[in-house]
């Protein structure tokens, strides 16, 4: 983030925060953004698979996506006191344009993320060397640390699983099917302490009003036979 440019940082919130494909985030504009009882909704239709959602915008993303309406309402007035020959009307503006302002080509956007990332491993290559690695550990770290653009729409589902999402609330969000969603929690979500102990913490806080009773195997066996 600190090493991009605003537009840059804008792309790499709406992908984790959003949890969708590139493509889809490229294409989002000022048209597509609602606010309701508060919180804004991001409408779109996914190109892949044509699913039509109403993704409900994180609140660590809201606050630069209203900069950047903020930032095309100042843009259109400063077009108004123009005399501008159009044909229709003018075209919503992308939350995430290119440098000429129009939709990035893929091809110019993946280069322009990986500058970022060149710039952050020579950053972190830099350090790692003060700290006394040698050039093969290095290499290794990066490699290890390497992030692709692509890498963050999973992270984000991983990451609502590790709050406690349900996979039906996941795939509402990602607009996967919720089998595959669930394919990839199963893949990706690291069986780590700290998912035990929030699972453990959510039995204890539930153990207070618990009214079912014992689960009894051989009575279950004993109905199904």
């Amino acid at each position: 983030m600190a090493r991009a440019r605003p537009s840059l940082q804008l792309a790499y919130m709406l992908l984790l925060y959003t949890v969708q494909r590139p493509g889809d985030v490229l294409t989002m504009d000022a048209s597509r953004i609602s606010e309701r009882e508060g919180r804004l909704f991001i409408a779109l239709r996914q190109s892949k698979t044509g699913t039509l959602l109403d993704v409900p915008v994180h609140e660590r993303l809201a606050g630069l996506l209203r900069e950047r309406l903020r930032q095309i309402d100042q843009e259109a007035a400063a077009q108004s006191g123009k005399i501008v020959a159009r044909i229709g009307k003018p075209s919503p503006k992308l939350l995430v344009p290119s440098p000429t302002g129009k939709q990035w080509a893929r091809r110019n956007f993946s280069r322009a993320w990986d500058q970022v990332m060149a710039r952050m491993g020579r950053a972190a290559a830099r350090k790692l060397f003060q700290e006394g690695l040698s050039k093969e550990e290095v290499r290794e770290q990066l490699a290890e640390n390497h992030r692709q653009r692509r890498d963050l729409r999973r992270t984000g589902i991983v990451r609502l699983a590790e709050a406690g999402a349900t996979t039906p609330q996941i795939a509402s969000i990602s607009g996967h099917g919720i089998d595959y969603c669930q394919r990839i929690i199963d893949t990706y979500l690291p069986r780590r302490t700290e998912v035990a102990v929030a699972g453990m913490q959510l039995w204890e806080q539930h153990q207070q009003r618990e009214t079912s009773k014992v689960v009894s195997i051989a009575a279950t066996r004993g109905r199904l036979g």
